[in-house]
Order: C-alpha cells, then sequence, then structure tokens
C-alpha cells in the first residue's frame, strides 16, 4: 500500500527505484549479504509468529549495517523489544502502522540516506562512471548503424566524417594520414582510439539521428534536435569540471558560472544522467531493430 509513496519520495531525489517486497516466509538472511540494499523496511510482527528484532538481531549478527525502518500497530511492544537489543540494534528507526506517519518518517530517513553520499567524490564517481559509459554506447551505435544504413544514409555519414576530419586536421596530421587510407573512411575514423574525441562522434550522431528520425522510427525528442549541444551542456560541462575539482572543494566552474556542490546539484545531475542513459537507450533499441 506505501509503495507507490515510496517512489514518489524517490523520484523526488531523482533516484531509480528498486524495492526488492519479500513476505516473511520468503525472507532469506544471505539474501541481504554484501549490503546492497540502501533501506530496509519491516513489518514487526511477521507471519508465524516471528518479530522483526529477530531477524534484525540475525542480520546485524551477520555484519550487514543496512539502515532499517520497523512499522507495527503495536507500538509499545515494537519499542521494547528493539530497546533490548541496544546497542546492537542499531541503525533501527520506528514508526507506527499509519499512512501519513508512516510516510513521514520514511521520507525523512530516505533524505537522510540520500544526504549521507551527498559529496563531491561520489557525485564525480557517478558521472564518470556513466558519461565514460555513454560515450562506449554512442561509439556503438554508430558503428551498428553503419552497417545496417543504405548508400545513400552512409554517403550523408561518409561526408560528416569528411568535414569533421578538416576541422580536425591541424591537431591529428599523422593520424589523418592513416584513416584517410581507409575506405570507406566512417568505420576505420569512429573506431581509432587516438583519431575522434568523444566530441567529434557527438557531431556525426547528430546526423545519425537526423536519418533516423526521417528515415526510420525514432521517435521524436526534444534533445534530439541538438544532441550534441545538449549532451554536452547537461553532461559534458559537468563531467569536465567534476573531474579538475579536489577532493576538499565544494564548488565547480559551468560556463565561466561557480556553481554549489549541494544538493541541488545531486539531483540535477542524477536527473540528467537518467534523462540522458534513456535518450542513448531509446536509440539503441531503433538501431538494433534496423
Amino acid at each position: 500500500m506505501e509503495k507507490v509513496r515510496i517512489e514518489t519520495i524517490l523520484n523526488k531525489h531523482f533516484l531509480t527505484t528498486d524495492i526488492d517486497r519479500k513476505d516473511g516466509d520468503e525472507f532469506k538472511i544471505e539474501e541481504l549479504t554484501g549490503n546492497i540494499y540502501d533501506l530496509i523496511i519491516m513489518d514487526y510482527k511477521l507471519a508465524a509468529g516471528k518479530t522483526g528484532d529477530k531477524i534484525l538481531d540475525a542480520i546485524r549478527n551477520d555484519n550487514i549495517l543496512t539502515d532499517v525502518l520497523f512499522y507495527s500497530s503495536q507500538e509499545k511492544e515494537m519499542i521494547a523489544a528493539i530497546s533490548k537489543g541496544l546497542p546492537q540494534l542499531d541503525g533501527v528507526y520506528l514508526t507506527k502502522r499509519d499512512n501519513e506517519l508512516f510516510t513521514q518518517k520514511a521520507k525523512n530517513l530516505i533524505k537522510k540516506i540520500v544526504k549521507r553520499s551527498e559529496d563531491i567524490v561520489n557525485l564525480r564517481g557517478f558521472v564518470l562512471d556513466y558519461s565514460s559509459d555513454f560515450e562506449v554506447r554512442i561509439k556503438e551505435i554508430l558503428s551498428i548503424v553503419w552497417n545496417k544504413f543504405n548508400y545513400d544514409e552512409k554517403q550523408i555519414l561518409n561526408n560528416e566524417i569528411q568535414n569533421n576530419i578538416q576541422r580536425i586536421e591541424k591537431r591529428n596530421k599523422n593520424t589523418k594520414q592513416k584513416v584517410l587510407k581507409a575506405d570507406p573512411v566512417f568505420p576505420k575514423a569512429i573506431n581509432d582510439n587516438h583519431f575522434f574525441s568523444h566530441s567529434d562522434r557527438l557531431f556525426v550522431l547528430d546526423k545519425t539521428i537526423k536519418i533516423l528520425l526521417e528515415n526510420y522510427d525514432l521517435f521524436k525528442e526534444k534533445e534530439y534536435e541538438s544532441f550534441k549541444l545538449n549532451y554536452e551542456e547537461n553532461i559534458s560541462h559537468y563531467r569536465n569540471a567534476l573531474g579538475h575539482r579536489k577532493s576538499t572543494e565544494n564548488t565547480i566552474e559551468i560556463n565561466k558560472v561557480s556553481t554549489p556542490i549541494d544538493e541541488e546539484l545531486h539531483q540535477k545531475m542524477r536527473q540528467n544522467i537518467s534523462r540522458y542513459n534513456f535518450l542513448i537507450e531509446q536509440l539503441e533499441k531503433c538501431v538494433e531493430s534496423l
């Protein structure tokens, strides 16, 4: 009954919802080993006469330190049982089985857990990891469409590659000659480790997206109208800024504007990463179906 409310709370933090629901008889402590969960929400009174404090005691004995929110209509019994287990049962939060109270308690606890992870080290790792993943996937999309587009569409992309080569001629004189020996030049240029930067590939991806929108079944999204520009403004600029900041600093510079590394920035980047992950997924699905 509270699942929708919990999902709503998580969505406001721009977090991906992953709720694993278990009945009392289905629960196995081995499933919690490794601390892969951020929060455990547990009914104090479980099936077959079991009580949550006994399970929690087993969880803590297995060195699983995940925060736990207990709820129960038998509040006094729950508080008494948990109190007996302290300090072993640390990191435990209690609430009545009441929709309003439960939701508020869960909201506060989720905010605390999220806040605990919001520092520049985690943000930098999060943004850089996803940015690297996006770069690999964009490169793969370009390789796939080359093998599936028709002759005219390939000519459009090949011409775009030629235009890009001219733009980067001064930067890559030696590598240019190696790439231009290939025929056709598109696969060699796209897949060379040193010749094209991610920004160069985004130029080609813009042309690719235009073809997919005009000739295939790619659903139109506003960011596709100028994907390179939008991607760089929403992902690349932050990736580069975070990559050049020390762990002790509390601001980054975006377009010559100082931006604080705070809750708002964490939420913004979770939102941006989620959005561009979706957009790249749509591209992947489209090119795979060609």
